[in-house]
């Protein structure tokens, strides 16, 4: 049973099985009132299904304004000039500047498509070609956007949810492998390290386009401030992350004992105020307190090893090494305490 739905799964996507049954009305209604132009309606109904309502509607909108210069630019045209091929010219430069002017360029190719159909009608019976042309067109952009906002509406809040889910706890698998090398890291290669960061990445982009879907969607402010936040935050802990096996490889690897004790500590405890404070912007729940404060505990016992080894000579090359890996650190926990005052202002 595996077999055929791995098949199938890219074609059963909500987007695109709505943008079918748009095509199967739009062109069901076109028949059942015997217009002719059903392929126009038909075209205009994939167009309308967008990944968001308010962006159906502004893409409506920009079809209609297009579609009406280009309609009226060629149905004046073929009038008084005639279908001839200077004229098409003519009218195919007139459309594309209004477009430019209106900041229409994205559909601009469809204004002049609806210019070159209209002049070049063998019967040139330009008015009614047009008014007809866009009637179906309207028709089908309409029975488009109803479409977009009735059948399934995407729920893109619960998309940026798993998505940022997921790329927290990749973050945190990604900082195991790091603690896990501290001593060695020679033995954590650049070639996985790279490509754990590529997927974490991927999966915050993915995160960002649904968080951008959400915004144009009307989405809840005090829902979306939190997780754009924690969204950021975790970029910042896969870049600090990568600085830290840097520095660490630089001097060699951490000495067993208080020095590798000390930066294991700060990581761990940062981790698990990530962790906490990221399912608090998921949950909208304010953020424990007990993780702020072993994170700040930890984070002063590093600073204070750091500062005794950069006192002593022989040891002030590690001293400064551990001041580098505690900045990194002290960055992670900057975002968390950013957002946590966010959550905390709801």
């Amino acid at each position: 049973m595996d077999f055929p739905l791995r098949i199938l799964r890219p074609f059963l996507g909500p987007r695109i099985i709505k943008t079918g049954l748009a095509v199967f009305l739009s062109l069901f209604a076109a028949h059942a009132v015997n217009s002719k132009y059903g392929a126009f309606a038909a075209v205009a109904a994939i167009l309308a299904v967008q990944p968001s309502v308010s962006r159906a509607k502004q893409v409506f909108l920009n079809q209609v304004i297009s579609n009406l210069i280009g309609g009226v630019v060629g149905a004046l045209l073929g009038r008084y000039l005639g279908p001839s091929s200077g004229a098409m010219a003519l009218g195919v430069v007139v459309v594309l500047g209004m477009c430019a002017r209106l900041r229409l360029n994205e559909t601009a190719s469809l204004a002049v498509t609806a210019v070159i159909f209209i002049m070049d009608r063998p019967e040139h019976d330009f008015i009614n070609y047009t008014a007809a042309r866009l009637g179906a067109i309207m028709g089908g952009m309409l029975i488009g956007a109803l479409v977009n906002r009735f059948v399934k509406p995407p729920n893109y809040m619960a998309r940026v949810s798993d998505e940022i889910q997921f790329a927290s706890e990749r973050v945190t698998s990604f900082a195991d492998h790091l603690l896990a090398s501290l001593a060695a890291p020679e033995h954590y290669r650049k070639e996985q390290i790279k490509a754990e960061a590529h997927e974490i990445r991927t999966r915050l982009e993915t995160a960002g386009t649904f968080l951008e879907l959400s915004v144009e969607a009307g989405g809840d402010k005090w829902r979306l401030l939190p997780l754009d936040k924690a969204h950021a935050s975790l970029f910042v802990f896969v870049e600090r992350i990568m600085d830290i096996h840097k520095i660490v490889l630089q001097v060699g690897g951490l000495q067993p004992g208080p020095e590798l004790g000390a930066v294991a500590g700060a990581l761990k405890t940062v981790l698990a105020l990530k962790a906490d404070v990221i399912a608090a912007a998921l949950e909208a729940r304010r953020p424990a307190p007990g993780p702020a404060a072993a994170f700040a505990q930890a984070q002063g016992e590093l600073e204070q090893l750091a500062g005794e080894l950069v006192d002593r000579r022989e040891t002030r090359e590690r001293g400064l090494a551990l001041h580098s890996v505690l900045t990194n650190i002290r960055h992670m926990g900057w975002r968390m305490e950013s957002l946590t005052r966010l959550l905390c202002e709801r």
